[in-house]
């Protein structure tokens, strides 16, 4: 392995790291505002590590869509909610019980699914240039 490799594997399980806690926080915190950019800096992880897998266009378009989808709903929350109830203290989670109970039985089926399934081998190589492979299987050869 090349150091630029070691150094992409440390930047997507840093970026893996911060989506993660970035969504978790969207539930900690006490305000929607808060929350709204929390969800914004877990999105921008996300664009970041598909920018590192090389798909520049969707890396992009996500980072770009989701922090103009955040800052406008800030601003909207600020203009219509009134005395800035955005920042006032509310919780995010309702019914608990009932929420940790569907949590906790997704992630067991899902991680059933992963450890259960049998995955095919990959057959082949990925090709040089992704995007246009991707590009071209979508929308055929008149892409290109």
């Amino acid at each position: 392995m090349t150091e630029a490799s070691i150094l992409i594997d440390i930047a997507h399980w840093v970026l893996a790291i911060v989506a993660i806690v970035g969504g978790a926080a969207v539930f900690y915190v006490d305000s929607m505002a808060r929350a709204t950019y929390a969800l914004a800096i877990s999105f921008v992880a996300v664009g970041i590590d598909v920018l590192l897998l090389q798909q520049n266009y969707i890396g992009v378009t996500i980072i770009l869509m989701m922090v103009m989808e955040m800052a406008i709903m800030a601003v909207y929350m600020v203009m219509f909610m009134g005395m800035n109830p955005a920042l006032m203290p509310m919780s995010m989670v309702h019914d608990n019980r009932r929420a940790i109970a569907a949590a906790a039985l997704t992630f067991a089926v899902l991680a059933a699914g992963i450890l259960l399934i049998d995955w095919p081998t990959r057959r082949g190589v990925p090709a040089p240039d992704v995007t246009a492979a991707l590009g071209e299987a979508l929308m055929g050869p008149r892409c290109s």
